[in-house]
């Protein structure tokens, strides 16, 4: 085996080649393939832009887009669910009863906002009930009424009824994990705008209406505001109680003015049972 000594002055003789050929070449110019990829391209992601010429840096614009996403995420709406707005809520070729609870919807998110801008919170709005068929585009028009208060800052938590109740109801079986149920219960007791989505969907379990109950009474006493959503109206009551379901009726109406909000898509008896539902728009 050869002494790495013998190697030195071959490896010097390169070193020194490269050098030169480094020095004569034009240096090439970073493309696309060679640059790593920025989410903003702008502020390359750092969310500032600096201006040296000027002393000067100024947030990246990108930072409200991002905000909005964290809220979206932290609130359990998904970006898909920011696309489901009033302008993207086909209220041309619908019937009367769903231009009807659209009219209703974006009347009350419109009061939400403005009060929002005038700095006075919440608390002590009415609630909101969109009630009707499945597919009358409920949960687009629940959705629609709180992507404008997200985008003034407002933080609300979506929750829905079968979903969010079985991962909830799941932690209490997990003992590392058990923490996490009062800490879904705080959540849904504390945000300033909670939208429950579904009521009574499928499943009336003993544990989920409780647990209602509770979000239901905490928030009615605190005065803050639920928008909910439900296939069903009167069969509320035996549902969840009359406790439960006059609670969410009475503070459906405003104290001020009187005026219900309560928006119901619902078929009389011999109407065509898809009639409302526009995932079969067309199609039947």
């Amino acid at each position: 085996m050869k002494a790495i000594g013998q190697y030195l002055p071959d490896l010097l003789q390169r070193v020194e080649a490269l050098r030169a050929q480094g020095a004569t070449q034009t240096p090439k110019k970073p493309s696309a393939e060679d640059s790593p990829a920025f989410d903003c391209p702008l502020c390359r992601d750092e969310g500032i832009i600096f201006y040296p010429e000027r002393n000067l840096a100024v947030e990246c614009k990108c930072q409200e887009r991002k905000r909005v996403q964290r809220m979206l995420k932290s609130s359990n709406i998904s970006e898909e669910f920011v696309h489901k707005t009033f302008d993207t809520f086909d209220v041309q070729s619908v019937d009367v009863r769903v231009a009807e609870a659209y009219k209703l919807v974006k009347e009350y998110s419109d009061t939400l906002v403005a009060r929002v801008k005038k700095g006075q919170g919440l608390q002590g709005v009415p609630w909101l009930g969109i009630l009707g068929k499945s597919g009358s585009g409920k949960t687009h028009l629940s959705t629609a009424a709180v992507v404008p208060l997200i985008e003034l800052g407002v933080q609300p938590v979506f929750f829905n009824w079968v979903s969010g109740f079985t991962e909830w109801m799941a932690y209490y079986n997990i003992p590392d994990e058990a923490y996490k149920v009062d800490e879904i219960r705080k959540r849904l007791y504390n945000c300033e705008i909670l939208i429950v989505d579904d009521v009574c969907k499928e499943s009336q379990k003993d544990t989920w209406v409780k647990e209602f109950y509770g979000i239901v009474d905490f928030r009615y006493r605190k005065g803050l505001p639920i928008i909910y959503t439900s296939e069903y109206f009167e069969d509320l009551i035996g549902f969840l109680s009359e406790a439960t379901a006059g609670r969410l009726f009475e503070k459906s109406r405003s104290a001020k003015t009187g005026k219900k909000y309560i928006g119901q898509m619902f078929l009389g008896a011999e109407e065509d049972p898809l009639l409302l539902n526009y995932r079969f728009k067309d199609l039947v």
